[in-house]
């Protein structure tokens, strides 16, 4: 009921009440049957329960008094269309347990479920008595006869379908003993199954006939029937929910708010210049624009405007959930801390590195700050370095150290540890160049896009340059989230 109200009071324009109504609950009681006295026509009366969170139950009646009226005037006209009428309506707080089912099947579609059986002129009970049927789902013995020459509903039944044949074939679906329109949905779908369960159908035609039925009436639900498992050659169809455990993931990926910082250097005043840099960095933020990061940017930053720029992300990114940063140009190591080379940095020594260059866990420390649940860091800066020339190192110093990625983070290198990595011949360094060919690709793990980074770049360069990853991820992230069928 909750989801045709919503979708009733947009249609009528009262959108303040549809907000409200989209997070509460309504549950349905049975009272009585009405009966026309000049027709065969009857109308299930019902008593409403409607569920408020607590964002909304204290101001009911003072903030939100004119949308709880049309909110029960519209309810009452909802419910007159699905054949009931409306008792009372009684607003309840509602405390949301996660231990509780997500399955929501409405009247509309069950409905629609035993009309397609009883036009098809399905029996529902197939090759089983219809008492035995039901006795498989619910306790006839316990449960009252409409007949008052009987005791319990299995001899009502037997008397009235078995013997007499006096009801007609789609009475169970009204009847409110069995309350099927209205029942729990773990009940409503165990009666489904036993449809076609082996034991009361064997027909493959009839059983795909009703899986069809099913699965198209409960679709808007998330809800499908499969082939569970086999049983003497027939199939065991079982039930389960549908795109909600990727729907939650792609809500969560749209709830997140991703910045990104990305810096290109190619053009060193004291080490000469880079073929690529600039080309990674341009398209890198291109890419995560289209993938729905914020991004900031830098081309050819000195010191100054480096140290300045990454600050300004660091105080930015605590506003966001995903921190990402991507530096493309010349990086170094020295006694094991590792640190990245400005366009003005004029490195005469070892000693100069930390006075005129960034070191990278600057940027650590930012992300840590911000405390933002997915923190990647990809460091494409391990390119041949024109200022060891005159320090006298040893080639095992060259390259990026290791660094322990903090909680939450990944650290990416484009070749790994104490190694160089290629610039390129093509537009793109090689590294890059893989990276921006996969990014997009969806429903790929952070961890799996890497993977499939190395493997490339390995392959074109012969294993003489193999990417790097120190990973401390506690859940995955994609860049690039869509809903994957399951049918």
């Amino acid at each position: 009921m909750q989801k045709e109200l919503h979708k009733w009071l947009i249609d009528v324009g009262e959108k303040d009440s549809a907000r409200i109504i989209s997070d509460c609950s309504i549950d349905l009681l049975y009272v009585d049957t009405l009966f026309e006295m000049s027709s065969d026509r009857t109308t299930d009366l019902m008593d409403a329960q409607i569920g408020v969170p607590g964002k909304y139950y204290p101001k009911l009646s003072t903030h939100f008094q004119k949308e709880t009226e049309v909110i029960e005037s519209q309810l009452m006209e909802v419910a007159t269309a699905l054949g009931m009428h409306i008792r009372g309506i009684s607003w309840n707080p509602k405390i949301d347990n996660e231990n509780d089912s997500k399955l929501k099947i409405s009247i509309v579609a069950r409905q629609a479920i035993f009309d397609e059986i009883t036009l098809n002129k399905i029996s529902w009970s197939g090759r089983l008595e219809e008492p035995n049927f039901l006795n498989r789902i619910f306790d006839l013995s316990k449960m009252p006869s409409n007949d008052s020459r009987y005791d319990n509903a299995f001899d009502d039944i037997h008397k009235h379908r078995i013997m007499n044949y006096d009801w007609e074939d789609d009475w169970v679906f009204t009847d409110r003993r069995f309350n099927l329109l209205h029942c729990e949905e773990e009940i409503f779908l165990k009666f489904l199954s036993l449809i076609v369960n082996p034991v009361a159908r064997t027909d493959d035609e009839s059983v795909n006939q009703l899986i069809e039925i099913y699965n198209r009436n409960l679709e808007a639900s998330d809800i499908e029937y499969y082939e569970k498992s086999k049983i003497a050659g027939k199939t065991i169809y079982g039930y389960r929910e549908t795109h909600i455990e990727e729907a939650s993931s792609i809500n969560n990926e749209v709830k997140q708010r991703k910045l990104a910082l990305v810096v290109g250097c190619n053009q060193y005043e004291f080490g000469g210049s880079l073929q690529n840099p600039l080309n990674d960095a341009i398209a890198v933020k291109q890419n995560l624009e289209s993938l729905g990061f914020d991004v900031m940017s830098a081309e050819n930053a000195t010191l100054k405007e480096l140290k300045i720029i990454i600050d300004d992300f660091g105080v930015e990114l605590e506003k966001y959930d995903v921190g990402l940063f991507y530096f493309a140009g010349h990086g170094v190591q020295v006694k094991g801390l590792n640190y990245l080379i400005p366009v003005d940095a004029n490195l005469k020594n070892e000693r100069t590195v930390e006075y005129d260059c960034v070191q990278v866990d600057r940027i650590l420390s930012h992300m840590e700050n911000a405390k933002t649940s997915v923190n990647v860091l990809i460091l494409d800066a391990c390119r041949d370095n024109p200022f060891e020339r005159n320090w006298g190192r040893s080639l095992t110093q060259r390259g990026f150290a290791v660094m322990d990625a903090p909680k939450g983070s990944l650290i990416a290198y484009s070749t790994s540890p104490g190694k160089t990595a290629s610039d390129g011949e093509g537009q793109n360094g090689l590294y890059t160049g893989e990276l921006i060919s996969e990014i997009k690709t969806a429903n790929l793990t952070v961890t799996q896009l890497f993977q499939k980074v190395r493997k490339a770049v390995m392959e074109k360069s012969n294993e003489a340059q193999i990417p790097w990853e120190s990973t401390s991820l506690t859940a995955d992230f994609y860049f690039n989230h869509t809903a994957r069928s399951i049918f």
